[in-house]
């Protein structure tokens, strides 16, 4: 094992079968961790459980809970859930998010309103109530929130492909700004990490692994895109989240956003919306 820095401490990490979440998961359990791992598929929940004791956690220190972070009665559940278990609740990470899609085909701006409501309350809602009813036992342990939005939720360009899958984002990145205020008052940090294209299968649920890694080679491939030239992956966001979450090495960065897109944002190049053309040319 790499080390025991998260030894004692209790982890909730939605979104913890497949992933950012998997990944994130399997490095806190390497640390020490005691891990909630949460999702809607109890076999691939199942999955991440046996990854986290290959690296040796205990199975007495990880708890799986299957169910949708969209249904309220089951956040109330999770939160109980982890503190009937454990006792307590040290570090919150917000990663459950979905991209909807319409699926009449259409993009952009033209999609339903419907899409719109699915993606908030997958990408804001969801999150805001978790934190409502895991913030008190976040308090009494002095606790770390760590939230995963997107790079698309920042300026300077807008977003042509996936506005409904931003817009929601970018107000989960305000929330979090005014929830970080609030709670470091009370003892409680929260920061948020915006990736960019990651290596998982977050597009590949929609286009097929075979086309979805063509497609991140494509972009890995230009230093207008990618100047780092490489995609992340979901390990890379996993240590930036186990940095924000370590108080030891984090501890005055509160309220903060970090991006993690192997230097996308600098040139400003990725149009997510040309990604159909470009890989017919390509």
């Amino acid at each position: 094992m790499s080390g025991q820095r998260f030894s004692g401490k209790v982890v909730l990490i939605t979104g913890s079968s497949s992933g950012i979440g998997q990944a994130t998961a399997v490095l806190f359990a390497k640390e020490g961790a005691k891990i909630v791992i949460t999702g809607r598929s109890a076999e691939n929940v199942e999955k991440t459980r046996k990854m986290c004791m290959a690296v040796g956690a205990k199975p007495s220190d990880l708890h799986p809970t299957v169910g949708d972070v969209m249904d309220d009665g089951f956040l109330t559940i999770l939160v109980e859930t982890v503190v009937d278990t454990f006792g307590k609740l040290d570090i919150l990470i917000n990663n459950a998010g979905t991209l909807e899609v319409d699926m009449s085909g259409k993009e952009g701006w033209e999609m339903g309103v419907e899409v719109m409501e699915k993606s908030w309350e997958s990408n804001f809602r969801s999150v805001m109530v978790l934190t409502q009813k895991a913030i008190p036992h976040l308090i009494k342990t002095k606790g770390d929130i760590v939230n995963v939005s997107t790079f698309l939720s920042s300026g300077p360009l807008g977003v042509l492909s996936m506005p409904y899958y931003a817009v929601p984002k970018a107000a989960l990145d305000q929330m979090s700004r005014s929830m970080a205020h609030e709670f470091i008052l009370k003892g409680v940090r929260l920061n948020t990490v915006n990736p960019g294209l990651v290596r998982t299968s977050f597009f590949a649920r929609l286009v097929g692994d075979e086309n979805a890694r063509k497609m991140e080679n494509y972009v890995a491939s230009k230093p207008e895109y990618i100047p780092l030239g490489r995609v992340a992956t979901a390990e890379d966001v996993g240590e930036a989240i186990l940095f924000l979450a370590d108080r030891k090495v984090s501890e005055c960065i509160v309220g903060q956003s970090i991006i993690i897109d192997g230097g996308s944002r600098l040139c400003c190049n990725i149009d997510m919306s040309d990604f159909k053309e470009k890989m017919a040319q390509s």
